[in-house]
């Protein structure tokens, strides 16, 4: 029982050190980046003020996500 647990928590805390070393940049926009690039979630992206940053957070995210679920455009 005990190793099913630490398997089901090996996912949360593999992400743990590249959200501790996010949490370190002092620019909100480039922590928002490096948040969502950590999650692969676009809500981070929209917290940056930047318009060119947040659109490249948006398709970095999106190709993450794609790449995460196997997705494969059809030809």
């Amino acid at each position: 029982m005990y190793y099913s647990f630490v398997i089901f928590l090996f996912p949360i805390f593999a992400h743990a050190g590249d959200i501790d070393n996010c949490n370190r940049i002092y620019d909100p926009n480039q922590k928002h980046f490096c948040m969502a690039m950590a999650t692969l979630n676009v809500g981070a992206c929209e917290k940056i003020n930047n318009l060119e940053l947040r659109s490249t957070c948006i398709f970095k995210v999106r190709d993450g996500q794609r790449a995460a679920n196997g997705f494969r455009p059809m030809k």
